[in-house]
């Protein structure tokens, strides 16, 4: 029995990790900014240890670090509307910082961190474990710069010896117990609870990794167990079943049985000032990326890892069963 760590618990990848890490015996610390809430009330019934803080505090960081054996640090700003630099900075690069700092502090114990693909050339070859970095720096979103300075503090950590290893996951949908956050507008259930009612908005034309979030709290607990200093590991489903989110969403649609259809944004409007607004620079410039083909290619994950992606369909059917269960449609 070991005791983890985890930021980010109450996000949808971060509350799959302590339901996996619990189920196997371990016990699971989180740290939350609103430990009185819903979605931290259901980590406490699941029998996580919530202790309050912000992990752009350093001092409460190294309070919850105290007494662990491993750290999965998956606390992060998504790239949505309104995200700029300066309110993406605390949590994405200060946080991660006191997050690696204090694990050094309390004697190194192994961190498992979270990251984005979008900041790794991919345009060149599919997105694996080695994917360099993208030197010519396409991607200039907020969620992406943070991201990306993130990446390099923890690679320069590794290079001066510090445990370190690291876990991209794709889009993440599926169950969560926690369903506040797990259905929090704009994120990929919400899309497929949305597409399914008929209430989707047109889907911006990129090619997206759907992953089910049990697949990727799969990844972060064994590369937390399994895993290599610096390595870097992937939860990005199956290469055959990236398509863009339209495409499957409506796949969602026809395994829920609805007649529903989403539609996607025409490639020449994507320079438009209210498509921009609305949709955020993020997926404006995924959106416009050309990727080669297979788009994903995890097969080192899947070998060294034992990790076995969930398909699509059986994955979606998983996730409608869920949404139907709390009545989201």
């Amino acid at each position: 029995m070991k005791t983890v760590l985890v930021t980010g618990a109450t996000g949808m990848i971060g509350a799959n990790v302590c339901k996996q890490l619990i189920s196997q015996g371990d016990r699971v610390r989180a740290i939350a900014r609103k430990p009185e809430a819903p979605d931290a009330t259901a980590l406490r019934e699941l029998g996580v240890d919530v202790v309050p803080g912000d992990i752009a505090d350093l001092d409460a960081v190294l309070s919850a670090t105290q007494g662990v054996d491993g750290v999965i640090h998956s606390a992060a700003l998504r790239g949505v509307p309104g995200a700029t630099i300066a309110n993406s900075l605390p949590p994405n690069v200060i946080g991660t910082i006191n997050v690696l700092t204090a694990a050094w502090m309390v004697g190194g114990p192994p961190v498992v961190q979270l990251l984005t693909s979008t900041f790794f050339n991919t345009w060149d070859a599919p997105r694996s474990e080695v994917s360099p970095l993208d030197l010519l720096f396409r991607n200039k979103d907020p969620y992406s710069v943070t991201k990306r300075l993130a990446y390099l503090e923890g690679f320069a950590r590794v290079d001066a010896g510090q445990d370190i290893r690291f876990m991209s996951p794709g889009a993440a949908y599926g169950a969560s117990p926690c369903l506040e956050n797990a259905m929090l507008h704009p994120n990929f259930n919400t899309h497929i609870a949305m597409a399914i009612r008929g209430e989707v908005d047109p889907q911006m034309p990129m090619l997206v990794p759907y992953v089910l979030a049990d697949d990727c709290a799969y990844v972060c607990v064994a590369a937390l167990e399994k895993g290599v200093a610096g390595e870097r590991y992937l939860a990005m489903g199956r290469a055959q079943d990236v398509d863009t989110i339209a495409n499957i969403l409506n796949r969602a649609c026809e395994v829920a049985g609805v007649s529903h259809r989403t539609q996607e944004v025409s490639r020449d409007q994507l320079d438009d000032p209210a498509i921009v607004e609305k949709y955020g620079t993020t997926m404006i410039s995924l959106a416009k990326a050309a990727y080669p083909q297979p788009y994903v290619d995890s097969s080192v994950t899947e070998q060294q890892l034992d990790y076995v992606p969930t398909p699509l369909d059986e994955g979606l059917a998983i996730a409608i069963e869920w949404m139907r269960s709390n009545a989201f449609f």
